[in-house]
């Protein structure tokens, strides 16, 4: 196991996740973000030290470096309407940061990176499902876009300066603690609208398909991961089943016993159609039960939550 585990964006929905699963695991923790933490997250990750810095304040981010042997990139970005609606934004308030980590740990061979992207997004709309690492990536959104553009400037770093990288495509994550509303995090939007006896707005028939992952199985695939260590690569990180919006609706009703109201918008363009990630590489290096979809859904729907409303826009 990494000694010391320096995570970037480790207040937010997972990387507070992650860090929780190596403080379990027996690393020291330092969980990085721009904001001070809440006192109940404070609570949670008992044992980590925090910093309050700029994932792109590279003297912070070396001092914090120095003392690590491992980082994980778990930065919340724009969200996929956004990016399409200002790219140039997108890449200006992502890009310039992960090129300074890059810099800092091309110069600090010890320290290996963990990099969260997006399986979601950076394939398009795939020949095929479940689709592969290998498959080719057309991004329909400017945030996939991005993603893929982090992971090449990481292939670039390991290929010249032999930095230590694994990327892990990651499916749609839910769980508890997931912020509503945002016109992502479908599952915890659904849930609080049904909460909140809102209308969940649905974009297109409800037939697109995800491959839903809950938050927990997310941070044990990166811990395992490195954990176990092996050749640097690009993982998938998924259920490998995927479930249309119908069905999660269906099995929303299932696991709280109230029917959501709905409301049936046009498609969206950037929305991929279908997209389902193939885990056979993910399961031949580490253990991989993934929890099913339904009790995934129940466990979060039992988790204490605070009151929420939210005008609920789903894809």
């Amino acid at each position: 196991m990494p000694e010391h585990v320096v995570v970037l964006g480790g207040t937010g929905f997972l990387g507070a996740e992650i860090a929780r699963r190596f403080l379990a695991s027996g690393s020291a923790v330092t969980a990085v973000a721009r904001h001070e933490p809440s006192d109940p997250l404070r609570i949670r990750l008992a044992g980590a030290r925090f910093a309050v810095a700029d994932a792109g304040d590279a003297p912070r981010l070396a001092r914090l470096l120095d003392d690590s042997d491992h980082v994980v990139h778990a930065v919340g970005s724009t969200l996929p309407q956004e990016s399409n609606a200002a790219p140039a934004n997108d890449v200006t308030s992502t890009l310039p940061s992960i090129l300074t980590l890059l810099d800092l740990l091309r110069r600090r061979p010890q320290v290996a990176l963990t990099f969260i992207s997006s399986g979601g997004t950076v394939y398009g709309n795939p020949r095929e499902v479940p689709v592969s690492e290998s498959a080719a990536c057309h991004p329909i959104t400017s945030y996939g876009v991005v993603k893929l553009a982090a992971e090449k400037y990481i292939g670039m770093y390991s290929a010249l300066y032999g930095l230590r990288a694994r990327i892990l495509r990651v499916a749609n994550v839910y769980g508890p603690g997931q912020p509503a509303g945002r016109s992502q995090g479908i599952v915890g939007t659904c849930l609080a609208a049904v909460q909140r006896g809102d209308t969940v707005r649905v974009f297109g028939d409800g037939r697109t398909v995800r491959d839903y992952i809950h938050v927990s199985d997310v941070a044990t695939a990166v811990v395992e991961l490195a954990r176990t260590g092996g050749p640097e690569s690009v993982v998938n990180v998924g259920s490998g089943v995927g479930h249309t919006i119908l069905d999660l609706l269906g099995l929303i009703a299932k696991v709280s016993g109230v029917e959501p109201s709905v409301e049936f918008s046009p498609d969206r363009g950037f929305d991929v159609r279908a997209i389902v990630l193939d885990t056979t590489l993910l399961t031949s290096l580490i253990p991989w039960r993934p929890a099913a979809f339904e009790e995934g859904l129940r466990h979060t729907w039992n988790e204490p939550r605070p009151q929420m409303s939210v005008a609920a826009h789903t894809r």
